[in-house]
């Protein structure tokens, strides 16, 4: 019996912690002020929405200005079988917000490989798009009219549902040095139902001690 409780027991704290790893990280608000900022992105395969890729060689992230007229970082959430690619930022003051576009940043193997040879060393990129590596080229794709947000204190709120028809150079296929750039001239970005708050409706459901946090500012109503 003893042998069963605690065989119950572990299979109860593996379930507890898989469902926990459901939902992505993030911080718990820093003061009742502060919002949160989410936005959906999706690749426009041939009029089939698709989540785009974000590796360590090549992802996107929204490029974003602050109400100081900075970059603000995105976290992403590309796990959900239901839904594409999910970027938010929290902890944010009330204020302006503009989306410009949104950034493709790849690796670069030329630069990877002058980067290995200084630090001496073999490197394994990661997706850090704000952090500026020395071997990632940031190509970023404007929208033809930015979207402005006025964000309020104590909030979720949503900058919007987007779509980005894109093409690599090679991919994984590709033996040059920028085969995981996008080929600009054959990259385009829609805006997709701004007004639709599914993603909020979607996070609602997310359950963490912190997201119950976030989403007590949320005023959309859960999916079901």
């Amino acid at each position: 019996m003893k042998q069963f409780l605690f065989t119950l027991g572990i299979i109860f704290c593996i379930s507890v912690t898989s469902n926990a790893q459901l939902f992505p990280k993030v911080k718990k608000p820093s003061s009742p002020e502060m919002s949160m900022l989410v936005l959906q992105l999706s690749h426009d395969n041939d009029g089939q929405m698709e989540n785009v890729i974000n590796t360590n060689f090549t992802g996107w992230a929204p490029a974003v200005k602050g109400p100081d007229g900075n970059i603000i970082p995105f976290r992403k959430y590309d796990a959900a079988a239901d839904i594409t690619n999910i970027y938010y930022s929290e902890n944010l003051p009330a204020g302006e917000y503009t989306l410009i576009g949104f950034y493709h940043v790849y690796t670069d193997y030329g630069k990877l490989k002058e980067y290995e040879a200084e630090i001496g060393h073999q490197h394994i990129p990661s997706y850090e798009p704000y952090e500026n590596k020395p071997y990632h080229v940031k190509q970023l794709f404007e929208l033809a009219q930015p979207v402005k947000i006025q964000l309020m204190p104590n909030k979720v709120m949503c900058l919007g549902n987007y779509a980005v028809k894109y093409k690599w150079v090679g991919g994984a296929a590709g033996t040059t040095d920028d085969r995981w750039r996008v080929v600009e001239d054959e990259t385009s970005i829609t805006v997709a139902e701004p007004q639709n708050n599914t993603v909020l409706r979607y996070i609602k459901t997310w359950a963490t001690p912190a997201w119950k946090k976030w989403n007590a500012k949320n005023d959309a109503t859960p999916l079901e």
